[in-house]
Order: C-alpha cells, then sequence, then structure tokens
C-alpha cells in the first residue's frame, strides 16, 4: 500500500497523516458480498421490494451509457447535468434500504461504490490523534463497505465501534441513515462523523469539518437521507483497536422478559455487564418427541454479548472455525432459507412447511454458539452478510428511550427495555394462537424479533437523537420485526405492531421509526390524513430539529436537487 507523510515541518497539532489504498473489489458471490441489483435500465433493492427506471443510471454493473462517477469533476457534472434537465438525482450504495430513498423514476440513479477511486484503488486516509487525549480520523470513500473499512482500520492499529450488524453495508448508507450496531455506551454511525467531503445542489464542492462549519450544519450532514449533497468522502473519529470476548448463548425468554421484579433485575444485569447486547428471537420451535413435526412458539432467546474485560486464558476464534462460521455453515444455512423464502412468496399457502424449516434455524443457532476470543471488527458482524443476500427480507424498526441509571423499578428505565421486546413478542404469539397455521397470518415473523440498545444520537435526524444536556442520561432500545419479502400478512401485521409501539403509554411518547425502514406511509390514529409521517414530524419539531435541519439542507440545495417523491412528501415539499 503506498504511504504518504507530512515533512517535519508539520504543526505538532495537525497529526501525522497516513494514505492508503484499498484495492476496489468486484462484489460477486460466493466469497464477497453481491451487494448490486441492477441491469442496463433499472435499479432495484437487494429483497426486490423497490425498483426504477430512472433517466439515467450512473453504473458499471448496469451495462449503459453511464459509468459509476469516480471524481469530484465527475459529480460536479452529474449535478450540472441535473440542475439543465430540471430533474433530480439520488444515490444508493448497497441497497439495502427499505423506505423509499433511492426510486427515481423522473432522475438520475448514482452508483457510490467507486467514488474517490483510482485505477481500482481506494484511497484513504489516516489521521493520528491530533493532542494527547484526542482521536484518530479515518478520512474514507463513501462506497466502502464496513467490513473493508473495518479490516483496514485494524490493521493500521484502531476500530471502529458503531457499525452495523451485516458487514456488507457502504459508509455512506450507513451515515445518511443514523445506522447503528449495539452497545449502551455506542452511538450511531453518524456520530462518528465528524467531516464530509460533498457537492451542494449548486455543484459546488464544499468541504466541511467540525472546525469549519456550525453545529447545526455538521448535525445535518450526519443523517442527511442523500438530501444534503453527493458525498466524495466522510471523516469518522475512530478509537485505538481493542479485543472483545464475543458469547452467542441460548437463554430462557421468562426469565428475562416476563413480567417479574426477577426479570427485570436480569435483563438490567445483561446489559450493564457487557459491552454490547444484541437480542433475537427465532418465533418457532420445533415441538418435542414424538411430535417432531409440530411447531410451537420458541421458548427460548438468542443473545450475543461482547466485553472489553478478557478472562485470562479464553481461546481466540481460529481461521478454521471462523471459515467453517462466515464461508461454510452461514452460506449453506441462509441459502436453504433464500429458497424456502421464494418458495412462500409464490405459494403462501405452504406456509406450515415455511414454518417448519424456519424452526431448524435453532440448529444454526446451536451450531454457532460459544465463547471466544476476537477482534472487535469480527465481533460487530456475527455472520456473512454473503449469507445473508441469500434472504431477501423486509424489516421494521423503532428507537425507543430509557432511562438507563433510573431505579430497576422506575417506569422509565429498564423496563421500557423489557417491555419494548415483549410487545412485539407478544404480538407474534397472539397471531400464531389465533390463526390456523395453513393461514400465513399464523407466521407474520418468518426471521426473528430483534433488539439492541445504544447511546442517544445528535443527528438531528437520527431516530435517536436527544439534545447535548440529555445524551449521558437518556439511551435507547431499537426492537425490530424481521420476515420474509412478499409475505402476504406482513403489511397488516407490521402496521398494527407500528400502531402498538408509538401510542403504548407504557414507552413513553418519543418512539421514532428508523429512517431505513417503511414506516412513513402507514396509518396512525393521532394523524389520520398524514399517518406516520405526521406522526414523526411531529416528534422532531418537538425535539427542536426539524426546522433546523431543513434550513441547513435548503441552504446546500435550495433547488431541491437531491429531492425524489419520497424525500419531498416527506418535508412536505411542493415539487
Amino acid at each position: 500500500m503506498a504511504r504518504t507523510r507530512p515533512t517535519a515541518g508539520s504543526a505538532p497539532d495537525e497529526g501525522t497523516t497516513s494514505t492508503d489504498w484499498i484495492p476496489a473489489r468486484r462484489r460477486r458471490l460466493p466469497w464477497v458480498h453481491s451487494t448490486i441489483r441492477v441491469t442496463r435500465e433499472l435499479w432495484r433493492n437487494w429483497s426486490g421490494e423497490l425498483c426504477s427506471r430512472p433517466r439515467r443510471l450512473y453504473c458499471d454493473d448496469a451495462g449503459g451509457a453511464w459509468r459509476s462517477p469516480r471524481t469530484l469533476e465527475e459529480l460536479q457534472a452529474i449535478v450540472r447535468d441535473a440542475r439543465a434537465e430540471g430533474v433530480s438525482v439520488r444515490v444508493f450504495g448497497s441497497s439495502h434500504s427499505w423506505a423509499a430513498l433511492v426510486p427515481n423514476d423522473d432522475g438520475y440513479i448514482v452508483d457510490n461504490r467507486m467514488i474517490n477511486s483510482e485505477r481500482g484503488r481506494f484511497k484513504v486516509v489516516l489521521e493520528e490523534p491530533r493532542r494527547p487525549g484526542g482521536k484518530a480520523r479515518a478520512t474514507v470513500p463513501p462506497g466502502l463497505l464496513s467490513s473493508e473499512l473495518e479490516r483496514w482500520l485494524w490493521r493500521r492499529g484502531y476500530s471502529l465501534p458503531a457499525s452495523a450488524f451485516e458487514d456488507c453495508f457502504t459508509v455512506a448508507g450507513m451515515v445518511a441513515t443514523a445506522t447503528h450496531g449495539a452497545g449502551i455506551d455506542i452511538g450511531t454511525l453518524s456520530d462518528m462523523v465528524v467531516g464530509m467531503t460533498f457537492v451542494d445542489g449548486r455543484g459546488e464542492v464544499r468541504r466541511w469539518s467540525r472546525e469549519t462549519c456550525s453545529a447545526d450544519e455538521l448535525a445535518a450532514i450526519q443523517c442527511g437521507l442523500g438530501c444534503t449533497g453527493l458525498i466524495f468522502d466522510i471523516t469518522l473519529e475512530v478509537e485505538p483497536r481493542y479485543e472483545v470476548l464475543h458469547t452467542a448463548k441460548e437463554l430462557p425468554y421468562a426469565d428475562y422478559f416476563a413480567d417479574t421484579d426477577e426479570a427485570r433485575r436480569n435483563l438490567r444485569r445483561l446489559h450493564e455487564e457487557h459491552t454490547s447486547v444484541e437480542i433475537f428471537w427465532w418465533p418457532f420451535a420445533l415441538d418435542k418427541a414424538p411430535r417432531l413435526w409440530r411447531p410451537r412458539i420458541n421458548p427460548n432467546f438468542f443473545v450475543l454479548l461482547t466485553r472489553r474485560v478478557i478472562p485470562q486464558g479464553t481461546r481466540p476464534r481460529g481461521a478454521v472455525r471462523r471459515f467453517l462460521h462466515l464461508k461454510i455453515l452461514d452460506i449453506v444455512v441462509f441459502a436453504w432459507g433464500g429458497l424456502t423464502y421464494k418458495l412462500f412468496a409464490r405459494f403462501p399457502a405452504l406456509a406450515p412447511l415455511i414454518v417448519w424449516c424456519s424452526c431448524l434455524t435453532n440448529l444454526w443457532v446451536r451450531a454457532r454458539a460459544g465463547e471466544y476470543r476476537m477482534p472487535q471488527f469480527d465481533a460487530n458482524h456475527f455472520v456473512n452478510a454473503t449469507g445473508v443476500e441469500f434472504i431477501p427480507s423486509v424489516a421494521c424498526e423503532w428507537a425507543v428511550p430509557f432511562y438507563r441509571h433510573h431505579p430497576t423499578s422506575s417506569a422509565d428505565g429498564y423496563e421500557r427495555v423489557r417491555t419494548a421486546f415483549a410487545l412485539l413478542h407478544d404480538l407474534v404469539v397472539e397471531a400464531f394462537e389465533r390463526h390456523s397455521l395453513r393461514d400465513p397470518r399464523a407466521c407474520p415473523i418468518l426471521t426473528a424479533v430483534e433488539m439492541r440498545t445504544l447511546r442517544a444520537s445528535g443527528a438531528l435526524l437520527s431516530p435517536e437523537y436527544q439534545p447535548e444536556a440529555l445524551r449521558d442520561e437518556v439511551h435507547y432500545a431499537a426492537p425490530e420485526l424481521v420476515t420474509a419479502a412478499n409475505h402476504p400478512a406482513w403489511l397488516e401485521f407490521a402496521q398494527r405492531a407500528n400502531i402498538a409501539m408509538t401510542t403504548s403509554r407504557a414507552l413513553g411518547d418519543q418512539v421514532r421509526c428508523h429512517q431505513a425502514k417503511p414506516c412513513h406511509a402507514w396509518p396512525h390514529p393521532a394523524f389520520p390524513e398524514t399517518g406516520t409521517s405526521g406522526y414523526l414530524r411531529a416528534q422532531y419539531r418537538a425535539a427542536g430539529t426539524w426546522e433546523r435541519f431543513l434550513r441547513v439542507r435548503h441552504e446546500l440545495d435550495p433547488d431541491g436537487v437531491f429531492l425524489n417523491r419520497y424525500v419531498r412528501a416527506w418535508f412536505e415539499l411542493d415539487r
């Protein structure tokens, strides 16, 4: 890797910088993530839920006339052409968003995965801490995958604490939607952003950083939904690298989520004793012999735990075990799951068979269980995202605030974490018990009910936003539903769950939906005309961030070059 360093006369508070080059790999199966779903004229997201035929599709893999942009000059040319034609520009990365952020039939769609690359290599820059006690900064291209970023950082002696469960998302995609991983003291990836180079709606190049722009300007571009400009590079604060003790195991659901004082204490202890906690509940399990064919509600949940304190003698997850887990077991299981999901989408009457197949997930869980020492970047991603690519799924997620340091008995403390997950769990159980197994409504969630906890965010449109004075006090639970794409019972069930989550008095009055999940168009009883989008706008207005974001967005893009129909409706802007 080529590296450049500053001269000896550099100011000491500017830090030492070095430049590396990472190969821009083609992303193809079986070992590298297949994150692209385009043809000559058509873009679609990975699950097939969204598609678009734009005027121009800037993507090498599309095989058309417009190639993926690489330079600032090419990004400026795209904006100038769009302004001349009076059309809008939207950007895609790994195409894993379920919200309609990308579709843009009336304008351009741009592939971000080769931006800031030269001769098939990505330029990445590492700046060592500027002063004692400071944090290092990494400046990376927008289309770099989180897996590529985290491996490079590890080699250079650093870690990225915040990351998604999957490792196939582009950095810009995660930043634009305030994507997060797990960790009660770890925020979203957006909160790690301290600078950005981008082309605004007038075609001008801007370089904003924490030192050169206002607090609102930085907080707006930290989660911009692709509405503030075409990103050329992103600067993130990173930490010195560290290993963790990673534990994967099953636990009894009732011991942590039952309505008892003991369960409340157990749930609190689980979170307070670990750096991160990720909870997965696969709803169905096979009955015991002699009726192995009969599915039942799964009495256990699966949990992924990490700790920075590693007991002496803890064995690492070796290369062979990692290969078997990530390259063999995951891909085989997810490929099988993908086939059953496709079968279910075409023949919903086969619901009993699909439910039975989903019970086999518990075998995969047991095969992956264990306790190992591993690098932080490895612990961030429990599964191989290549395997995940086989599973066409759809999901929705909510951000539920709670006061971490309040007593266990407090209604707004960890009780909200317990209640949020139990609410979704009970809805799944109710559907299973109400309907015949031959009815798809009996199994609306074929994948998992999940939950993570994290720190509050400072990004203006982050679902986890809190003002700076409250960020040490308020934390968030992020419960999520994931099921098969094109599930005939999904929409009705998800809308019911959304109303339950956003109207529950036990969860407070600040529950918000994830920006990359499809909640905006759903109905809401308190907003009969505008639905959930109206509810969410009211949330951000009450938080004091809505108008602040729109002011920055209008400054950067007064003519709406970066607004498609979905975003215009979200911001209530006339065309």
